[in-house]
């Protein structure tokens, strides 16, 4: 079975030549869900910013076999998923329904089809009642889980999700992760909450100093790095 994120040596300097990322190597098998445990500027979101080519750096990136470069970026952007850790930054058209077809509008779908797709991801993630409100007047936790539905609108292989329990409530935070149990897709989860990682990922992996330090189940991360912020 061939993994769907491939990685090796990747390494990334920001603009005043602070090392970001030192030599990452990774993989993503299909069906997985990872968790990815570090502290702030440990370099997982910069990691996960180039599997979709939002940075380009030094390493071998490569998304369900196809290298990550300029010619393969459209179609390596449709296979991986990024739902942000502030769902405002994804939402942004006046109706939630619009909100979801912008994607397959721009993935080629005429408006009825986008429609369709849009509805029915709505409807995979239970806000298709909402579909023709304001995004703005939605809870934190029916923003989220319409920004995951902007994403599956695109029909994409990998879910990448940062801190997907920031701003949500506890009952939020359940149904988060009973919908995100239900979706197919592998999935790769930065986040802090030690709790939402045991429920979800199949295993982990320690980010430090813009390396991968350490990685397997949850819990062996979780003691081997005294990793108990939540």
């Amino acid at each position: 079975m061939l993994p769907l994120v491939d990685v090796r040596g990747l390494k990334y300097r920001y603009a005043d030549g602070t090392t970001a990322l030192a030599g990452v190597d990774f993989q993503l098998m299909p069906g997985e869900t990872v968790a990815l445990f570090g502290a702030n500027g440990s370099g997982k979101t910069t990691f996960i910013l180039h599997l979709n080519g939002l940075l380009e750096s030094e390493g071998v990136v490569t998304i369900c076999g196809l290298p990550l470069c300029e010619k393969n970026l459209v179609e390596i952007r449709s296979k991986v998923g990024m739902v942000f850790q502030d769902s405002d930054e994804q939402l942004f058209m006046p109706s939630v329904l619009e909100d979801v077809a912008f994607g397959p509008l721009h993935q080629g779908l005429n408006s009825e089809e986008a429609k369709r797709v849009a509805l029915a991801a709505l409807s995979s993630v239970e806000m298709d009642h909402l579909s023709m409100k304001a995004p703005y007047h939605l809870s934190a936790g029916e923003k989220k889980r319409v920004a995951i539905a902007g994403v599956l609108a695109m029909n994409p292989e990998i879910l990448i999700l940062d801190e997907p329990t920031t701003f949500l409530d506890p009952p939020g935070q359940r149904g988060l992760v009973e919908l995100l149990r239900s979706l197919p897709q592998a999935k790769l989860i930065v986040t802090h909450d030690t709790h939402f990682a045991q429920q979800l990922a199949s295993r982990a992996v320690f980010f430090e100093k813009g390396k991968i330090k350490g990685a397997g189940g949850v819990e062996q991360m979780m003691n081997e790095f005294n990793w108990r912020p939540c």
